[in-house]
C-alpha cells in the first residue's frame, strides 16, 4: 500500500484511539452522554460533506456519486446508531463496519494523492465508519449476538438483489456487482468474470460477517463454563 495510504491508516488509528480513551473514561456521566452526542454529530457532518463533495460539479456523476455504496449506508448508519443508540442500526455499522467497509482500508478504490479531494473523502467516509464501528463497541458497549448476525445477513442480501438489479439495468458498478472492476486494484478483481464473481463476492462478505460474532461466542461459551464450574 502506498506511503500516503499508510499515513492515512495512522491519523485514523491515533484519532480513533483518543476518541475512544476520552470516551471511556466519561461513560456513565453527563459528561460523557454530551461526548457521545458529539461524535454522532461529527460524524453526521462527515457524512455530509461527503456527500456534498460528490454532488458538486464537476464530481457529480451518476454511476457513482450516489449514495447507495454499503459503504454510503454505512457512514449514515453510524451517527445514527451512536446518537439513536437504536440496535438495527448498531447491527449493521458492526457487522457492514467491521465485515465489508474494513476493505476500503486494505485495498483502497482511490489513487494515493492526497491532493485529489476524492482521496480525502475516501479516507473521512471509511473512517468514519469502521471508526464509528470502534466506538459503539468499546464505549457504547455494542455487542453482537446470533440474532443480529441473521439481520445483517438478510439486509445485506436484499441490499446485493436491489443494487445488482440496478446495476444490470444501468450498467453501473453500485456495491461492485455490476460487470466492472474499479480503477484501483481490489479483491474483486482475482474474484474470476462476472457475473459468477458476484456469488463470490457474497459468500466472502457472509464468511467475513460469520466471522465476526466467533470471538464473542467463545467468550460467552467461556464465561458459561466458568460459571457452572
Amino acid at each position: 500500500m502506498p506511503t500516503a495510504h499508510h499515513a492515512a491508516w495512522l491519523v485514523w488509528a491515533v484519532i480513533t484511539a483518543i476518541v475512544c480513551v476520552m470516551g471511556v473514561r466519561m461513560r456513565g456521566t453527563p459528561k460523557g452522554a454530551r461526548f457521545d452526542r458529539l461524535i454522532g454529530l461529527t460524524l453526521a457532518l462527515g457524512y455530509v460533506v461527503v456527500n456534498i463533495y460528490w454532488f458538486s460539479p464537476p464530481n457529480l456523476a451518476w454511476d457513482d456519486s450516489l449514495p447507495i455504496q454499503l459503504c454510503d449506508l454505512a457512514a449514515l448508519c453510524a451517527p445514527l446508531a451512536i446518537l439513536t443508540r437504536r440496535r438495527p442500526l448498531r447491527v449493521l455499522l458492526y457487522f457492514w463496519g467491521f465485515g465489508l467497509s474494513t476493505q476500503g482500508f486494505f485495498t483502497p478504490t482511490v489513487a494515493p494523492d492526497p491532493t485529489l479531494g476524492k482521496f480525502w473523502m475516501h479516507w473521512i467516509n471509511h473512517g468514519a465508519v469502521v471508526g464509528g464501528a470502534v466506538y459503539d463497541l468499546v464505549v457504547c458497549r455494542y455487542r453482537p449476538t446470533w440474532r443480529d448476525w441473521r439481520f445483517a445477513i438478510i439486509a445485506s442480501l436484499l441490499y446485493v438483489a436491489l443494487i445488482f438489479g440496478l446495476d444490470i439495468a444501468t450498467g453501473w458498478n453500485y456495491a461492485y456487482v455490476g460487470n466492472a472492476t474499479p480503477e484501483q486494484k481490489t479483491l474483486v478483481d482475482v474474484l474470476g468474470p462476472w457475473p459468477l464473481r458476484v456469488l463470490w463476492i457474497v459468500l466472502i462478505a457472509g464468511g467475513a460477517m460469520t466471522a465476526l460474532m466467533l470471538p464473542w461466542t467463545i467468550a460467552r461459551r467461556l464465561k458459561l463454563r466458568g460459571t457452572n464450574q
